[in-house]
């Protein structure tokens, strides 16, 4: 397809933030998702004139529109505030009710804001779908598991390379009130954009042994990512997912050394079950690490019936967070009653978080079980729009 000229300059404004790419950001505006309408073009010119005009004391802004209608732009030095109320404006103009599919950048949202230093090349792909010049690639069936010659190679890569262009966060959100709030945040290291970056053509976890064998270079590398973002954030609390054994090493010591004193006491411990079960004879001094530090423990991945055969009690855990799972809606009384036991055996002193929250369901179901907080991408777009959870 021939590349417009409007899009032709994006492309290069792409090139010249990825130049200079600190203190900028990127909105990119799914119209394409939108319901179509017959006053379609006098709607986005509508839209890029609000624009310009919310954005028009900011010392750097640029609009562009795309073929499909899609509408980037380019600005720095704007409030969150700001940017957040333009944005619902302009879905608004397109969108009666929320989006009901993923975007580009797997979200289920109208529009993405994009941080030019972390999420640059997440624009990129997503823009160069549009233009036809690169299909992003969907992860192919046959593509190979890695084999023991990448994972020496992934181990130098997260023993020495800075991962934090890798590093993401997602709020857990509170909503025992009637406006939610962030509880924490969780840090991790995505093992899809370390697989991109460094084996594009395998599967990291296509080999499931031999992934587990980089656990404890990916937790290392997540301390020393997390340790370099965490102090830029102003928020109650932080999680990371590590392994019971990390916890209890010297990475761990150091990184929790070398954090501002006033950090020390929000960090949040996520163990996963699987890790809990195999090794579970380090759960007496991870407990005893955590009381002595004053950290909150969180254990990770548990799917509702997994309370009929796994007793978490014993660890004492500040969250348990529990998958979603839309099997639940067709869940009788009985088949229930497995959940509601294991949160009531936790005793009042543990919280369930109910994760992965992709259907709208899934909001008033946890409020009908009094589970007071909620994690997952439909929780985000909620949040972000200002939606009730």
């Amino acid at each position: 397809m021939r590349v417009t000229e409007s899009e032709r300059a994006f492309l290069h404004e792409l090139h010249a933030v990825k130049k200079s790419p600190m203190g900028k950001r990127l909105i990119h505006f799914c119209v394409s998702s939108a319901p179509p309408a017959q006053d379609m073009h006098r709607r986005v010119e509508g839209a890029k004139s609000f624009i310009k005009r919310s954005f028009s004391r900011s010392p750097y802004c640029e609009v562009f529109q795309a073929h499909n209608n899609d509408i980037f732009v380019t600005y720095s030095h704007v409030s969150v505030s700001e940017v957040l109320a333009v944005c619902n404006r302009v879905e608004k103009l397109f969108c009666e009710d929320p989006v009901s599919s993923r975007n580009a950048y797997n979200e289920y949202a109208f529009y993405k804001v994009a941080d030019a230093v972390k999420e640059l090349d997440q624009v990129f792909a997503a823009f160069k779908s549009i233009i036809g010049t690169s299909q992003p690639k969907a992860e192919p069936e046959g593509k190979p598991p890695m084999g023991p010659e990448h994972v020496a190679l992934l181990a130098e890569k997260l023993r020495t390379t800075d991962l934090r262009h890798c590093i993401f966060n997602q709020p857990v959100y509170f909503i025992g009130n009637k406006v939610p709030s962030i509880e924490f945040l969780e840090f991790y290291v995505a093992s899809k954009q370390i697989e991109s970056v460094f084996l594009p053509d395998v599967s990291m976890v296509g080999s499931p042994w031999l992934f587990h064998a980089l656990s404890e270079d990916y937790d290392r590398a997540t301390l020393r990512a997390m340790g370099r973002e965490i102090v830029e954030y102003r928020h109650k609390a932080f999680s990371v997912n590590i392994s019971l054994s990390t916890i209890l090493s010297k990475e761990f010591a150091d990184f929790y050394g070398a954090l501002p004193s006033k950090l020390g006491g929000k960090i949040v411990l996520e163990i996963h079950k699987t890790d809990l079960v195999q090794n579970f004879g380090l759960a007496k001094d991870v407990k005893a690490l955590a009381a002595e530090k004053g950290l909150r423990l969180c254990i990770d991945g548990v799917e509702w019936r997994d309370f009929e055969l796994l007793n978490f009690a014993p660890l004492a855990p500040d969250f348990v967070k529990v998958v979603w799972r839309d099997d639940l809606l067709a869940a009788n009384r009985e088949e229930l009653a497995i959940l509601v036991r294991g949160k009531t055996g936790l005793g009042d002193s543990c919280e369930l978080v109910l994760s992965r929250c992709d259907n709208a369901k899934a909001f008033p179901f946890a409020r009908t079980l009094g589970v007071k907080y909620v994690q997952g991408r439909l929780a985000d777009q909620y949040f972000k729009t200002g939606m009730q959870l």
